[in-house]
């Protein structure tokens, strides 16, 4: 094995949350209020960032939340949704299997850091990563400078011997770019990119189990 550091995204790549958590909430949200999602809202949505999706909401349905109560109650609410996730096919044997023989691992997600352990602890693999990454803003994964951040604090100064697991095509571009080792995964939420996503990775994988270990 070549790669002595690994990054990982969380929702989608080790864990099941993408349907369940980031598509499911603002329903879950509008459900708390008595109000009904309309058919087309998760494509709505999907044009929006964060802010511009909580605006769209609070005025659509006119919830009685202005934009601090809202993304409180989000929170919460997604917070709720987390304890319904598990790891994805092949995780733990996975994750076990780097530890004993050396990587040394770390978590770089969307979701904030926090949330990100609660779920990793909750479902017994938290003790196998170094530390944990929000990329956000800066640091977004459209950018490498947070996967070259996370490469440094794990240890390692050459990309080509850090393996990235990714579902989003955006992030595993991103990483191939810059050189790292891109390790992607099947999800439901993201198959309309499988063919970008298996033209772009090193691997792709319909989940962990199936992982070449002679390859990384």
């Amino acid at each position: 094995m070549h790669c002595k550091q690994w990054i990982f995204d969380m929702d989608g790549t080790l864990t099941d949350s993408m349907t369940v958590v980031w598509e499911g909430a603002p329903a879950a949200l509008l459900a708390r209020y008595g109000r009904t999602p309309k058919a087309n809202l998760h494509d709505t949505l999907l044009t929006m960032g964060m802010e511009d999706g909580a605006r769209y909401l609070i005025a659509a349905y006119d919830l009685p939340l202005d934009m601090q109560s809202y993304l409180s109650v989000m929170r919460e609410v997604i917070a709720q949704l987390y304890e319904t996730v598990e790891l994805k096919p092949g995780v733990r044997d996975m994750l076990a299997r780097l530890r004993a023989e050396g990587a040394r691992m770390c978590i770089c997600s969307n979701t904030w850091s926090d949330q990100c352990r609660t779920v990793l602890t909750r479902l017994g693999v938290d003790e196998y990563f170094d530390f944990y990454i929000e990329a956000k803003g800066a640091k977004s994964k459209s950018h490498p400078e947070v996967f070259f951040e996370a490469l440094e604090r794990l240890g390692g100064t050459d990309p080509a011997a850090c393996a990235v697991g990714e579902d989003a095509i955006y992030a595993a571009a991103t990483a191939h770019k810059a050189g790292f080792y891109v390790v992607g995964i099947q999800d439901a939420a993201s198959a309309a990119d499988a063919p970008a996503m298996q033209s772009t990775c090193d691997q792709f994988l319909p989940d962990w189990t199936q992982l070449d270990w002679a390859r990384v």
